[in-house]
């Protein structure tokens, strides 16, 4: 660094310790703990008490406190300068939400920590929370005076001066920025307050006409800006602190626009938009005010940022309709975005799901995390399973070090070395000149500063060695992108799922929460098609407020650091008591829907069986005949003998022949239909596998599997009970184990004929720092495995040929997993599981985990699932894996027909088509008519045009997309329909 940049750098440090003048400790402070506020009204002014100014409050973690002070004769400028002594970013710090003479002036935080304020007489009022690990915190007031002209002089100098940083110091751009900024320090006197003041205005005078209105000149590349907070609905706070996050945050952005024209703010989530509606009025009606302005951009898509591996594909589906709907309803706004800058990711059925739901670009920058391969990619179209393709882009933002690193921001700020290094590190500068940058404290909240805003505006001119600033909406800038883009042969493709190589753990970390998830996405299904049945057939009213309000709790705790399991404990236990709500609410209406569809059967016709599935079925109880897929039948007498021998080691089924060794692992299983071992020789199938998981050291505990876990592992085989248990329809072996400071009960469930042996698990879990997984080692021979993922399956790799087949090593899959060759499979189906390995032959599932951080008590305590195996001849598409699958997942029901009359048919089906491989997900009530919903989706990878029959009235068919917008009749004759349906396609159709 050379003398005339010391020096520049030295008196740049000693500016920035004159911005203010007259600064004053504050006296007179009352304060008055609290719990969380309800409204915007301190407590009465009796309830406060003096507090000295740099005392201590809070009582423990998570607390509040009130403080008052009254501010008489505050100057034009002055500011309130408030301060603890827990500095530095942290999202666990205190903060505050400041009112100034009755209004919700703005949010103070570590990195904001000045409030302005009224000329003249000022009522200040700070709400204050302690954040959910400090228990006690010091809080320092002062009053001081802005110094305009040496703030606006440290502004002209901070975004040249960092440019230094990164430019080459050879260049034209370094000496010309470095002389300018010489001439102009060289003009402070210091020597006096007066004289400083003076002297910086000149200085301000000197650069604003000899740099930046005569050097500075528009740039060939642009940084487009736009104001952001990323706010984690939950992860080291509750919801409930959201509430309070979202108030603070969005404050001071309004606050900040009053003074800042030119600033525009966009945020995604409608959860915290109504969160404000509901606890601050003024400051949503505020928000709606800047949206009609055209200042604030609603966009996002989701009705929280979702995590995109666990939820289902219908669950997915709800989180745009309602996110869309909301921001429609609201604002006026149609969502073209989806914006999950954070999420653990991406499915391989988004980019359907997107363009069905009218979504036209997927934003993320969290995949530039990967541990080991970097995207090749910003800008890319982005094919899904079914080969629809969604307009990608990637942000960006890093400091432009001199080098370009993988890792980007969501996060970023408006500064040289950002603005630079945005554009520096995106790769398709041949598609555009323009790159994305989104700036703002985020994670806790905060949002933009007036650093950045001050700062932007000196990007704006066109500093050489720097890209434009230019602020805008998101929207805008993809909008310009697409046209660029548009039929350009240079576009890159990215087939399939976009896997993040990172967070691996959260398919398994806090497996009670998947479990309630797994179960409420099925009951609501189910609460809905029993609903829609009962109107159908009795005309009772659909209560569709009660579906919408289970339906919310399930999306919102499907954010992307609740259901990933990255939370802390008192997020997981608001979350058993939302899912208790929950259940509550659907358990309600999916009764009360069978139970008026029974009573309207006739008396003493027999049993009502309910299939919600899309297959005809009997079940795990043998019944007369078969129950009709997404319908119901009346059975008169159950047979409840089954013909499974167990003697010994040794099961015999119609279907298989099982043999357990000493620690009662399956020793071997023989599939007597295709006449061959299931089990590689030598190997012991539902052998359980207690690895050590010691993932990086105090950081990200929760989120991370690491590959080198996978080295070692000692299997579970101590047996302290064995029984056999027989409950009619089925025979069991019921094994009982126990292991350090746990046990595991399992009974294996054998079936008459069913190409299913279930494992029906309860885990008294108390280990930690481990992974338990149940490992098949299968006789097939596979290079590619095939996962079950939204609407669809997808293949992976079960070697490590590349860098991107090692990064694989545990991945995600849906309801089942399957290895097969042209002639034979074994899949492994589950019932709440998620985490999957399948290399070398060996299938495994990730059952448990025991990770300390944020949550010491993750996974500790009781624990039911149930996985199964399900050896099959042919490959997957030949086999019935997804009917049983289904099977595990939502078995059929039985209710008492006792009716007075018979009002309604004894067998019915809502729809029953006659191809196999096109699957009635889901029937549904219109949001936004009488008419029915009916989801498909084709689940074999093949082009099949299938004829659909439907049993509820029906006098039009009508194609929608996925937010139930019509798109075009379909032939109706006959209550029958033809479609011919597109690999993996999902179609929705409207009935009426």
């Amino acid at each position: 660094m050379t003398s005339e940049q010391k020096k520049v750098t030295r008196y740049q440090e000693m500016l920035g310790e004159q911005k203010y003048t007259e600064k004053v400790d504050v006296s007179g402070i009352l304060s008055c703990s609290s719990d969380y506020k309800r409204g915007n009204i301190p407590p009465e002014e009796s309830a406060f008490t003096a507090f000295p100014n740099g005392g201590e409050w809070g009582r423990g973690r998570d607390s509040h406190a009130w403080f008052h002070v009254k501010l008489s004769g505050v100057p034009e400028d002055g500011v309130l300068l408030v301060t603890t002594d827990k500095p530095g970013w942290d999202a666990d710090n205190p903060q505050f939400l400041a009112y100034v003479n009755g209004e919700a002036r703005q949010g103070l935080d570590t990195n904001h920590t000045v409030l302005r304020l009224d000329k003249g007489e000022n009522d200040v009022y700070l709400y204050g929370y302690t954040g959910p690990k400090i228990e006690r915190v010091k809080l320092y007031l002062s009053t001081a005076t802005v110094d305009r002209a040496v703030t606006e002089l440290w502004y002209d100098i901070q975004y040249p001066l960092s440019m230094l940083d990164y430019l080459n110091p050879e260049s034209g751009e370094f000496a010309e920025i470095l002389r300018c900024l010489y001439r102009a320090v060289n003009m402070l006197d210091f020597s006096g307050r007066e004289t400083l003041h003076e002297t910086a205005g000149d200085a301000h005078e000197y650069l604003t006409a000899e740099f930046y209105n005569d050097y500075c000149c528009r740039q060939k590349a642009t940084t487009v800006c736009i104001g952001h907070t990323h706010i984690d609905c939950a992860w080291k706070w509750t919801l409930r602190q959201t509430r309070e996050k979202v108030q603070r945050s969005f404050a001071t952005v309004l606050e900040l626009m009053k003074r800042y024209p030119e600033y525009k703010f966009m945020s995604s989530q409608p959860l915290l938009y109504e969160y404000l509606k509901e606890e601050s009025p003024a400051l949503y009606s505020e928000v709606k005010e800047r949206v009609k302005e055209g200042r604030w951009e609603p966009e996002g898509a989701m009705w929280v940022e979702a995590d995109c591996n666990i939820p289902s594909g219908e669950s997915l589906v709800r989180q745009i309709l309602y996110g869309k709907r909301f921001f429609r309803e609201e604002f006026a706004v149609e969502n073209h975005i989806l914006w999950l800058p954070d999420v653990f990711g991406y499915s391989a059925a988004l980019p359907q799901i997107l363009k069905k739901s009218g979504i036209d670009w997927f934003v993320t920058s969290k995949i530039s995390w990967n541990d080991m391969d970097r995207m090749p990619y910003d800008t890319f179209l982005w094919k899904g399973i079914d080969g629809t393709g969604v307009n990608t882009y990637f942000l960006t933002a890093q400091n432009d070090c001199g080098t370009t690193s993988t890792k980007t921001t969501y996060g970023a700020h408006i500064t040289a070395p950002m603005v630079s290094g945005s554009y520096k590190r995106y790769q398709q500068k041949n598609l555009s000149r323009e790159t994305l940058l989104t700036f703002g404290f985020g994670d806790g909240g905060g949002g933009p500063t007036e650093d950045d805003l001050e700062l932007g505006r000196r990007g704006a001119k066109g500093v050489p060695g720097s890209p434009n600033v230019a602020i805008d909406f998101a929207g805008n800038f993809l909008d310009r992108l697409a046209g660029k883009i548009k039929n350009d042969p240079m576009l890159p493709v990215w087939q399939g799922e976009l896997y993040l190589e990172y967070h691996r753990g959260t398919y398994t970390t806090q497996a009670r929460n998947k479990y309630h998830n797994r179960k409420a996405e099925f009951l609501y299904q189910g609460a809905e098609l029993w609903s829609v049945v009962g109107h159908a057939l009795t005309g009772a009213a659909v209560p569709m407020r009660d579906l919408q309000a289970g339906w919310k709790i399930l999306l919102t705790n499907q954010f992307h650091d609740i259901i990933p399991g990255s939370s802390i404990r008192e997020v997981y236990e608001q979350c058993e008591i939302d899912y208790a709500e929950a259940f509550s609410i659907g358990e309600r209406v999916q009764k009360s829907a069978m139970e008026r569809i029974a009573s309207s059967v006739g008396k003493d016709r027999g049993y009502v069986v309910f299939n919600p599935n899309p297959f005809r079925m009997s079940g795990a109880v043998t019944v007369e005949g078969v129950i009709p897929p997404i319908g119901y039948s009346v059975v008169h007498e159950f047979q409840t003998r089954n013909h499974v021998t167990v003697r010994d080691h040794t099961v015999e089924t119609g279907r298989f022949t099982v043999v357990f060794n000493e620690s009662y692992q399956i020793a071997s299983l023989f599939d007597k239909q295709c006449g061959r071992e299931v089990l590689r020789r030598g190997m012991a199938g539902n052998e359980l596998r207690l690895y050590d998981d010691y993932p990086n050291p105090g950081r990200y505990d929760a989120w991370e599997w690491q590959a080198y876990s996978r080295d070692r592992y000692r299997t579970i085989t101590d047996v302290s009970g064995v029984s056999v248990i027989d409950d009619g329809a089925r025979k069991g072996v019921r094994i009982v184990r126990q292991f350090g400071s746990s046990g595991i009960t399992q009974t294996v469930w054998f079936y008459d004929n069913a190409g299913r042996i279930d494992f029906e698990t309860s885990v008294d879990w108390h280990e930690r720092h481990k992974m338990l997984k149940a490992a098949f080692p299968v006789d097939v021979t596979a290079d590619k495995a095939t996962f079950e993922i939204q609407f669809g399956t997808i293949e992976r790799p079960t070697h490590f040929n590349t860098s991107w087949d090692q990064a694989r090593f545990e991945t995600c899959a849906q309801k089942f997993a399957d290895l097969s060759d042209h002639g034979y499979g074994v899949s492994v189906l589950n019932d709440c599981k998620y985490g999957h390995d399948i290399h070398d032959g060996v299938i495994q599932l990730s059952l448990l985990r025991g990770p300390v951080v944020p949550d010491p008590e993750a996974d500790q305590g009781m624990h039911r699932f149930t996985y199964a195996l399900a050896p099959h001849k042919g490959t997957l598409q030949e086999s019935d894996t997804l009917r049983l699958a289904y099977e595990l997942n939502r078995p059929m029901t039985v209710q008492n027909a006792a009716g007075a009359k018979t009002t309604v048919p004894e067998s019915f089906s809502v729809a029953e088509c006659d191809a196999e491989n096109v699957v009635l997900d889901t029937v549904k009530p219109e949001e936004d008519g009488n008419g029915t919903i009916l989801r498909f989706y084709e689940a074999g990878d093949r082009r099949t045009k299938a004829t659909v029959t439907l049993g509820i009235p029906a006098r039009r068919a009508v194609l929608c997309d996925l937010l139930e917008r019509e798109i075009g009749d379909i032939p109706l004759k006959n209550g029958t329909f033809t479609y011919t349906f597109g690999n993996f396609e999902i179609v929705t159709i409207k009935i009426i």
